[in-house]
């Protein structure tokens, strides 16, 4: 049994922002429970946003112009009419020779060649044109991502228990403007001796006793684990760091709470 351990946050963190602009909105207050990714702050993003909306026309335009194959389905209905025009042509000279000068074979041949590169001119004018659909498209993506930085979304699930900016405010990036903490799962802290115990406690049971619960066969305990045992000893005590995972489901506990904990096979 260790008599003096106290519970701490896991998870404690700042929000900041991500770039600088007003606060349009802030849509949480202290006391909040929010999920991963649902949004806190939102920052006008009027500019950014009409960009977007360009950026979209301009790739849907773009895309549209790359689907559209009618030059090379032309071009390819083009050839078929050139090459059957020259197959009668040499076969008129095959029943009557001389009845089509070799001039003129020549000009159809030439023409059933232009037909050709046509059809390679075709597929080329499309594939520029997918690139620049792509480009379009990659260039939408960026405006995407700048417009969803004007939202301050949460990236845990936990409880608003600080609020620093106000609607209107202007923020720098790395500001922060909500913070976030989290007490199911909650650790717990306490110094075990360094000189007979180590890392082999890590993964031990433990039982969490608030301050005050003794003899008070109410009084629920924390039950968890042994997630760290510090490798560095207090140079004065010879004491190591120990920190324990244990579920608050009820959230009642908090952090600062002193008690005891029970270790298993002890």
């Amino acid at each position: 049994m260790i008599a003096d351990a106290q519970l701490s946050l896991i998870q404690n963190t700042f929000i900041a922002a991500p770039i600088a602009g007003v606060v349009a909105e802030v849509l949480v207050a202290e006391g909040d429970i929010v999920s991963v990714g649902q949004r806190m702050v939102q920052l006008d993003n009027e500019q950014v946003r009409t960009e977007y909306e360009a950026a979209q026309a301009s790739y849907e335009a773009a895309r549209l112009e790359a689907s559209n194959d009618v030059d090379t389905r032309y071009a390819k209905r083009t050839l078929e009419v050139r090459i059957r025009e020259l197959e009668q042509s040499i076969d008129a000279n095959r029943g009557f020779a001389g009845a089509i000068s070799e001039t003129e074979i020549a000009k159809l041949q030439l023409v059933v060649d232009q037909s050709e590169l046509a059809i390679e001119q075709a597929d080329h004018d499309l594939a520029v044109a997918r690139a620049k659909a792509n480009e379009k498209q990659a260039a939408a993506k960026i405006v995407q991502a700048r417009l969803d930085k004007h939202g301050i979304a949460a990236p845990v699930t936990g409880q608003v228990v600080e609020v620093a900016v106000e609607a209107g405010e202007w923020v720098e990036p790395g500001k922060p403007v909500v913070r976030l903490v989290t007490v199911d799962p909650i650790r717990v802290e306490c110094f075990v001796d360094g000189q007979q115990h180590g890392p082999e406690l890590i993964g031990r049971s433990i039982k969490f006793f608030p301050k005050g619960s003794d003899g008070d066969d109410s009084a629920q305990p924390l039950v968890g684990k042994i997630t760290y045992v510090s490798p560095e000893l207090h140079p004065v005590t010879g004491e190591a760091r120990l920190w324990a995972t244990v579920g608050n489901t009820d959230k009642k506990a908090r952090a600062g709470l002193h008690g005891r904990i029970e270790i298993s096979g002890q």
